[in-house]
């Protein structure tokens, strides 16, 4: 696999994302220091944050492709990279000028709407650095050099912050992005990543043809829903993890960080603690995931999450967190895992991109909806109450998903 790295294309895409990764995750960190700092004990000041990193892709996912294929890919990646790099060296300067918050959403809005652009054409470019045999390959390396970069910039770029303080922490993250954009232009000469054809088109015509076959889709989706019960399964399911990772960035994030005196290091030891459990869940399913139904095994995991929520307000401490962090960890490889695994399997390969392209909408569309509702929740709720009303809420998701699994027939189930 890392033998790809001797192509020099392949290399410097693989170092730029790396290194956008570590960005990504550094950003995340600062960002999360400074609503610990302007808002304490503020739970929707989390919510806002929440909301803010997801409702771009919402907004712009049905558009992105449109206007990546029609530009130089590199010079996307290079000129996002750029800009990112450019808005976030600036960001503590309009702070410190107008002592608000709202330099900081505008930061994220701007950041994630880039980020959109910069990775649809990151997996765009790939087939264009190696050959069709080695695309697995160079997909797994990338994805493996990002989840090593991730698990740095959680865990390493907590203890950064809270040694170099978040007006620093903003300058080196604005470095790392421009390293990356830098790295992009090593992937080789620019007209080796022009569009295929250049044509002259309308943007307005071209966005708006998008926008009706996205909306094509979610109708193909919603005829899909009315004749198959594993498709059914798999979307109900997948309000699961938008709904956890909600809560995840709202109430987990202020507790280690505010209720517990744990700061920014604790938060990103929860999220390195998060992500080691997703790689195990990952190992685990992998290995063992052949020997069981995947439908009882998103209906376990689902069963996992209601237990330790339940009990989570009567044991909750820092140890108990971490501890649950790991098994969600495992839970988000599970459910995410297995919910692929049955739409690949089950839905035909004529409208599978589509019913995935609407299911990560759907995800989006949940987790903005969800991070609003639990930033409007806490103000009338303690955050050991939300929690409470995390576990009722994923046992009303239990109870559906299995009486939708049990309603398959069993010569169905038993292939799945």
């Amino acid at each position: 696999m890392f033998s790809l790295l001797k192509k020099r294309g392949i290399l410097f895409l693989g170092l730029s994302t790396t290194i956008s990764q570590l960005g990504d995750r550094l950003t995340h960190m600062v960002i999360i220091t400074l609503i610990g700092i302007m808002f304490p004990g503020r739970i929707s000041a989390f919510s806002q944050f929440s909301v803010t990193i997801s409702l771009p892709i919402v907004i712009l996912s049905p558009f992105a492709g449109v206007i990546v294929d029609h530009f130089n890919k590199q010079q996307i990646m290079f000129r996002c990279h750029l800009i990112q790099s450019g808005i976030i060296f600036l960001t503590p300067f309009f702070i410190m000028l107008t002592r608000s918050i709202i330099p900081v959403w505008v930061l994220v809005v701007l950041f994630f709407s880039l980020d959109l652009f910069n990775n649809t054409s990151k997996n765009s470019v790939v087939p264009d650095l190696v050959e069709y045999d080695q695309l697995v390959s160079a997909n797994s390396m990338i994805l493996a050099l990002n989840r090593i970069a991730t698990f740095i910039g959680m865990v390493g770029g907590g203890f950064l912050i809270a040694w170099v303080g978040w007006q620093v922490g903003f300058f080196i993250d604005a470095s790392t992005h421009l390293i990356a954009g830098t790295l992009v232009l090593g992937m080789g000469a620019k007209k080796l990543f022009e569009p295929v054809r250049k044509v002259d088109f309308s943007f307005s015509t071209e966005l708006k043809k998008s926008f009706n076959t996205f909306r094509s889709d979610l109708k193909e989706l919603s005829l899909l829903l009315l004749r198959d019960r594993m498709v059914i399964l798999v979307m109900i399911s997948v309000f699961v993890l938008p709904f956890v990772s909600a809560v995840g960035y709202t109430v987990l994030i202020y507790l280690v960080q505010q209720e517990f005196g744990m700061g920014t290091p604790g938060v990103g030891l929860l999220g390195g603690i998060i992500g080691v459990g997703m790689l195990a869940g990952a190992l685990l399913i992998g290995h063992f995931g052949r020997y069981f139904s995947r439908g009882l095994i998103i209906i376990f995991s689902i069963s996992t999450l209601v237990v330790f929520f339940f009990i989570g307000p009567f044991f909750i401490s820092p140890v108990f967190l971490y501890v649950l962090a790991f098994i969600v960890g495992i839970v988000y490889s599970f459910i995410g895992i297995s919910q692929d695994t049955i739409l690949q399997e089950d839905v035909l390969k004529g409208i599978r991109g589509r019913i995935f392209a609407t299911k990560e909408f759907i995800a989006n569309v949940t987790f903005v909806v969800w991070a609003v509702m639990v930033g409007v929740i806490s103000t009338i709720l303690s955050p050991f109450m939300i929690i409470r009303f995390v576990s009722i809420v994923l046992l009303v998701i239990l109870v559906f998903t299995t009486i939708i699994y049990r309603s398959i027939p069993i010569e169905i189930r038993s292939k799945l």
